[in-house]
């Protein structure tokens, strides 16, 4: 895919990887939609797209959480684009508690993001997707989707049940020529990590900076990749395995 003139909606835009994506894109000549809670933070963003590519991105407020919110999002949308071609689902929220500390209200809160969010994007934008010539949809996933610690066993949960969703999501519209691929990153370099109490334990080789991801996603894009890892991750699970085990 050629990324010159195709407009592709970003959710969680306004901080850490949404944003880099944002600042990778652009410099193709994209025409962006950025998504985000916060109107503030979006604004940077904007004003920061708009410095590198000399295009203004159309900016939604939006809780993803949300449907009622996602909807207004998706008609908002559709009155600046006639069809979308690209949708990143990359809006997420991880709170690190083991299960004695997290509260019901946490929980819900992480499958609200992580799982309904994604499967709400997607269903208020399919009408749009339909109408591109070659649409691609990339849920941001995690490593911990594959492997959980002792203090993100719901958020493992919300991503498992994402990557499920992706597959078979990937053969349910594979009839309209909609490629569905999911991104797994490790632990990264964002505020989204800033919470976790064990974070110094990880190895500094180990986290990710988001550029780094960014730069992933957009060849993600570009070949329309069903799914992609950060290679030099794979080397801390068997370590992890090991722990787990002893």
């Amino acid at each position: 895919m050629k990324l010159a003139e195709k407009n592709i909606v970003i959710t969680g835009a306004s901080k850490g990887l949404g944003k880099e994506i944002a600042l990778r894109l652009c410099r193709q000549n994209t025409n962006l939609i950025l998504v985000a809670r916060t109107r503030s933070l979006l604004e940077e963003t904007q004003k920061e797209v708009e410095e590198l590519s000399g295009k203004k991105a159309i900016l939604i407020p939006c809780d993803i959480s949300n449907e009622a919110e996602v909807n207004r999002m998706a008609e908002v949308t559709s009155k600046n684009f006639k069809h979308i071609d690209v949708l990143i689902n990359n809006a997420g929220v991880g709170i690190h508690k083991n299960l004695s500390e997290l509260s019901g209200d946490e929980m819900r809160k992480q499958f609200e993001t992580n799982f309904f969010g994604p499967f709400y994007c997607i269903k208020a934008l399919l009408p749009l997707l339909k109408l591109s010539n070659y649409a691609y949809i990339l849920n941001v996933n995690s490593i911990a989707s594959r492997i959980a610690f002792a203090d993100n066993s719901v958020y493992a949960a919300t991503k498992s049940a994402l990557a499920r969703f992706t597959e078979g999501l990937r053969q349910e519209l594979k009839e309209l020529s909609i490629n569905v691929g999911s991104f797994f990153p490790g632990l990264m370099k964002t505020t989204f990590q800033e919470d976790r109490k064990n974070v110094n334990k990880i190895p500094p080789f180990m986290i990710i900076d988001p550029e780094t991801a960014a730069a992933k996603i957009e060849r993600m894009i570009i070949k329309s990749k069903k799914n992609a890892y950060i290679l030099r991750l794979m080397t801390y699970i068997p370590m992890k395995i090991k722990q787990l085990a002893a």
